[in-house]
């Protein structure tokens, strides 16, 4: 590592031709050989140049995210943040950001100081945690370096690596700003990939999220499918008969059989979200242990018995992952997204393995990211086109109950989050869960203008409808998304779910 280093270090001194070996379509980075063992990458979008190894392959695929770097043993990745417009500034950013770093067991910091870099005072951090021993060559070892252009502009080098890392900052030490001079290319959507599936679940699948499908509404109440008999009278209400409901689980149970076959027996397809942590006193994520083997047999079993009610099943994993407030979040791991895809990959992998082809599976972020981060960002999540069969989109008008919060109508919420999507993907849509609360706003009104503009994002063939209630920290209800909360209610979503069905 450091021999590469010195020679790309003479190569500075002795100002050696520089010859471009490589350039994007859009003229947007470039990438030049220094010597047999570096090359200089610059990004005209971001305005940025770096020493990387000429070993590593360069992945531009979501360069509005990042840019990555990578060979057997080491991964590199440049993210850019801009708050111009936001609360967040460099402090925020390097604070309110590492706050979980130091504070998680399973990470030990070893160093964390300032340094210079490009001439700016900018935050130096190395950090390791125990290997894992489902991630072939996995890279547990990690430096970071938060390098402020201004206030308000920020770049983040992250390596992570296979082996203790020692040539870091001779790396950062190349980082240089440069002018912007090229518009960020456009992303290129992402493939769907048609995979084997059970009869029943293709079935489903086509019916559902065919490009000529109509709209269909899902719904979550809090008591099926453990128990119909509600879920039936509000549907006599709304004269409505939902195919699709929502059961959630944490890793404290087993595969729900017994509901899932009820759901079975009352034609209702379930939107089963599991989400890969422990309740039992304080809610714990139990990541490592998964990708350690320590649930395999826990994830055989699942599939076997997910595989047994020969039935669809709408899977949806760790949801809304790019939130904090989600302990499998990039937040509590080292900024580290990755471990939420390979786990994502690892369990997808399992279902595979066991035969399971009535799993439609489901990948979900939330609209919106917290912290708004770059390493943060939704797509770092992204587990790739083979393992996503339908795209989820997940936004509610909260209402104004807690602070910072404000009524936004429908148009409002989806208009931004959608058309992102539909450019990022090529996988059906489907909003997973979504709603409004009644603090703050008319609520039968916003219901009305929800049935009236949701048509136009005719990508979107399935939209399930949270009727729950979020409760504040002293058992008062904060946000009331109930379905059926008033007679308005309950008449403004009977009407627009008239309409749906014509």
């Amino acid at each position: 590592m450091k021999k590469k280093l010195t020679l790309l270090g003479l190569a500075l001194i002795l100002g050696l031709t520089l010859l471009p070996i490589e350039a994007s379509a859009e003229s947007a980075s470039t990438v030049v050989s220094l010597n047999e063992y570096t090359n200089q990458y610059e990004n005209y979008a971001l305005g940025y140049s770096l020493h990387v190894y000429q070993d590593m392959k360069i992945d531009e695929s979501a360069m509005d995210i990042r840019t990555r770097f990578v060979n057997d043993d080491t991964t590199i990745d440049v993210y850019y943040d801009d708050f111009t417009n936001e609360l967040d500034s460099f402090a925020t950013y390097k604070n309110y950001g590492n706050k979980s770093l130091y504070n998680n067991p399973l990470f030990s910091v070893s160093k964390s100081r300032d340094i210079k870099v490009s001439g700016i005072k900018s935050h130096l951090i190395y950090y390791t945690r125990p290997k894992l021993s489902k991630i072939k060559n996995d890279k547990n070892y990690y430096a970071c370096v938060e390098i402020p252009r201004t206030n308000k502009k920020v770049y983040t080098i992250i390596m992570k690596s296979s082996k203790p890392i020692s040539d870091f900052e001779a790396i950062a030490s190349t980082f240089k700003f440069t002018s912007s001079s090229s518009a960020m290319p456009a992303y290129k959507a992402r493939k769907t990939i048609t995979r084997p599936m059970s009869k029943e679940a293709k079935a489903f699948y086509d019916e559902t999220f065919a490009q000529k499908s109509n709209l269909k509404f899902g719904i979550f109440e809090p008591t099926a499918p453990y128990d119909f008999s509600y879920l039936k009278q509000l549907q006599t209400k709304l004269d409505y008969d939902f195919p699709v409901i929502v059961r959630y689980q944490h890793m404290d149970e087993k595969f729900p059989k017994n509901e899932m076959l009820t759901a079975k027996l009352n034609n209702k397809v379930v939107e089963l979200t599991m989400q890969t942590t422990k309740e039992q006193g304080s809610q714990e994520d139990i990541t490592y242990k998964i990708l350690n083997g320590e649930y395999d047999q826990y994830f055989i079993t699942y599939a076997n018995d997910l595989k047994s009610i020969n039935y669809p099943v709408l899977f949806r994993l760790n949801n809304e992952m790019n939130g904090d407030w989600c302990k499998y979040s990039a937040y509590h791991y080292g900024k580290d997204a990755d471990l939420y895809v390979e786990l994502y990959r690892y369990i997808y992998d399992l279902f595979k393995a066991n035969g399971v082809d009535n799993a439609i599976f489901v990948w979900n972020p939330n609209e919106r990211s917290f912290p708004n981060f770059a390493w943060n960002h939704y797509m770092s999540y992204y587990p790739g086109d083979e393992y996503v069969d339908v795209v989820g989109l997940t936004g509610y008008n909260t209402g104004n109950y807690y602070k910072g919060e404000s009524w936004r109508s429908f148009e409002r919420i989806y208009d931004e989050i959608y058309y992102e999507y539909a450019n990022r993907f090529s996988q059906p849509l489907m909003i997973t869960e979504f709603g409004s609360s009644s603090h703050g706003g008319d609520k039968p009104a916003w219901i009305q203008d929800m049935f009236t503009k949701i048509h136009k994002y005719d990508r979107i063939k399935l939209a399930v409808w949270w009727s729950g209630v979020d409760w504040d920290t002293k058992g008062n209800p904060a946000r009331i998304y109930k379905i059926d909360e008033s007679a308005s209610v309950i008449e403004a979503v009977k009407n627009g779910l008239t309409r749906i069905k014509k």
